[in-house]
């Protein structure tokens, strides 16, 4: 199981623990509930498209085996290939009263 370590400084540790009892605890459920979430957004994005696949004849029961199976990019994979597709560009039409004839 993967740990994640964050630092802060003594101001940011002092302003968490204004806000929250444990500020531990509090950054753990934080991550936990967003990882819930977007378990949740994979485990409805990959049951229909297994169930727009006909080649697919099983789909498991348990939702974390459909994650732990799903073939996605990261999300910094997904933004170096925005970054990476050129910008569009259109081009405002001129003011009004400034085309030519």
């Amino acid at each position: 199981m993967p740990d994640i370590t964050i630092t802060l400084t003594d101001e940011e540790m002092k302003a968490l623990e204004w806000v929250a009892l444990d500020p531990t605890e509090w950054c753990t459920n934080f991550a936990k509930n967003r990882a819930q979430a977007a378990m949740q957004e994979i485990y409805v994005m990959e049951v229909a498209r297994m169930n727009n696949d006909p080649s697919i004849t099983h789909i498991p029961a348990d939702p974390a085996e459909v994650v732990r199976n799903a073939d996605l990019e990261s999300a910094a994979e997904r933004h170096a290939k925005f970054l990476a597709q050129p910008p569009i560009v259109t081009t405002p039409p001129p003011p009004p009263g400034t085309q030519s004839h």
